[in-house]
C-alpha cells in the first residue's frame, strides 16, 4: 500500500543539486495531501513516516538558504558565517516546551561549541519571546522573525509555514542539510524528575546530532589526509 502512495511523490528518482526551499516548493503540497489523510485516520506512525520519506528522498541534500537572522542579544546572524555545523531549533513563543528541554540544550551547546553552533529562532516579535530566550546559554545563538518584518517573509513561508513551527533543522558547515526532526524530540511527562527529564531530552538530541557530528569528523580526516 505505501508504495502505491508513493508513486505520486518524485521520491527515488535522481535529482539535481537544489536548494532547499526549492524542494520544499516542488514537494509539500503532495506531502500535505497525504500526510493530512494518515492524521485525520489517526494513523500517526504513517504520518511521520510520509515526513522522514520526505526528508530523506527530497530534501536532504539540498542547499539551505542562506538566511540572516535577528539576535535577541543585538545584531544580525547570517547563518554561512558560522563556518561550522549548524543545528536549527524554531520554537513560538506561545508553544509549551517540553520539560528540561532548554537545560539539555544548554549542556548540549557547552558541551559541542568547537564543533556545533546551535542557533534557536523563534517565530516572534522580539517582546513576546523575550523571557523564554533569556533561559539559553551564552553558547546558543538565540533569534526571532516573524512575517509582519518583510525580510522574514521568504524563511518564514518556507520554515515555519510549510514544514512546521516546531522543527529541527541539522546542516553541515556548508549549509547542506543532513537531516530534519519535525515536532517534540520527547514527551516528557509533568511529574518526571528535571534531572531525569534533562537526561531523557540531552540523549535524544545527542543522538540525532551523531550523525551531523560524524559527517564532519570524517570530512577533517579526509582533509587532514590530503
Amino acid at each position: 500500500m505505501t508504495l502505491i502512495i508513493f508513486s505520486g511523490f518524485a521520491f527515488g528518482q535522481q535529482r539535481e543539486e537544489k536548494t532547499f526551499s526549492v524542494a520544499v516548493k516542488q514537494n509539500i503540497k503532495k506531502y500535505n495531501t497525504l500526510s493530512s489523510k494518515a492524521y485525520e485516520s489517526g494513523d500517526i506512525e504513517q504520518g511521520q513516516f510520509l515526513f522522514d520519506t520526505l526528508v530523506s528522498n527530497q530534501l536532504a541534500g539540498t542547499k539551505f538558504e542562506d538566511y540572516t537572522l535577528k539576535k535577541f542579544s543585538g545584531g544580525k546572524l547570517k547563518l554561512s558565517a558560522i563556518k561550522k555545523p549548524l543545528m536549527i531549533q524554531t520554537y513560538a513563543s506561545w508553544c509549551v516546551i517540553n520539560k528540561g528541554e532548554i537545560p539539555a540544550l544548554n549542556k548540549l551547546a557547552r558541551k559541542y561549541y568547537k564543533d556545533l553552533q546551535i542557533v534557536v529562532v523563534f517565530w516572534d516579535k522580539k517582546q513576546a519571546a523575550k523571557s523564554l530566550a533569556s533561559q539559553f546559554n551564552g553558547y546558543i545563538e538565540v533569534c526571532y522573525a516573524n512575517e509582519n518584518y518583510k525580510k522574514d517573509e521568504a524563511m518564514v513561508a518556507t520554515l515555519k509555514y510549510a514544514i512546521g513551527f516546531l522543527t529541527s533543522y541539522y546542516l553541515d558547515e556548508n549549509l547542506k542539510v543532513i537531516s530534519i526532526k519535525k515536532g517534540t524530540m520527547a514527551h516528557t511527562p509533568k511529574k518526571t524528575p528535571l534531572k531525569e527529564a534533562i537526561k531523557q531530552n540531552f540523549d535524544i538530541y545527542n543522538e540525532a546530532l551523531s550523525s551531523l557530528l560524524v559527517k564532519s569528523d570524517i570530512k577533517k580526516e579526509i582533509l587532514a589526509t590530503h
